[in-house]
């Protein structure tokens, strides 16, 4: 193929895709027998080509504390009860997926700047015998050691407000000034 006629077909293309888009041609890109100078079509890259990629939301980071690891099963727990309040219609709940569940030990080294750094804290509140005394004990040793004064109280589906949870709402307000919300129904 000679250079003229590989010319003549990029014009022909670029034509073509002006037409396309609506554009007109300009006049020298008309076919015409004499020799022409050799212009660059306007090819578009691939990038421009491919449909806009939206970036990932952020998740949003929930910090939560009173597990007794930091695993995966965790991580699934916090995120199941997340999705059951989702489904009783908790809008803020929102989508489970949607948030970066992080489970922080009480006595983490960097507590007092995790608690500085986010707002959004949490605590898992067991239902056994011993859950007051632990969870009282996971609060002060919070509280001392400069942790989020505001937490979200998170617990197995069905625990009443009244008995537990209310005596441990009371009892970090009054003893710790630690405020915990509480969402049972």
């Amino acid at each position: 193929m000679s250079a003229q006629d590989q010319a003549s077909g990029l014009r022909k293309w670029a034509d073509l895709q002006r037409q396309q888009r609506g554009d007109e041609a300009p006049p020298e890109a008309t076919e015409s027998s004499g020799p022409m100078a050799y212009r660059s079509p306007v090819v578009p890259s691939a990038a421009a080509m491919e449909p806009p990629v939206t970036p990932p939301k952020p998740k949003t980071p929930l910090m939560v504390t009173g597990l007794s690891g930091d695993g995966p099963v965790e991580v699934r727990k916090v995120s199941a009860r997340l999705g059951q309040w989702a489904a009783l219609g908790r809008a803020w709940a929102g989508d489970p997926a949607d948030w970066d569940i992080r489970i922080v030990m009480p006595d983490e080294p960097e507590l007092a700047t995790l608690s500085q750094q986010h707002r959004r804290w949490a605590l898992w509140v067991s239902s056994d015998a011993d859950a007051f005394g632990r969870m009282y004990q996971l609060l002060k040793q919070l509280r001392q050691h400069n942790g989020p004064q505001r937490l979200l109280a998170l617990h197995e589906p069905h625990l009443p407000r009244q008995g537990l949870l209310a005596n441990l709402q009371q009892a970090a307000g009054y003893y710790l000034d630690t405020e915990l919300l509480l969402l049972a129904r």
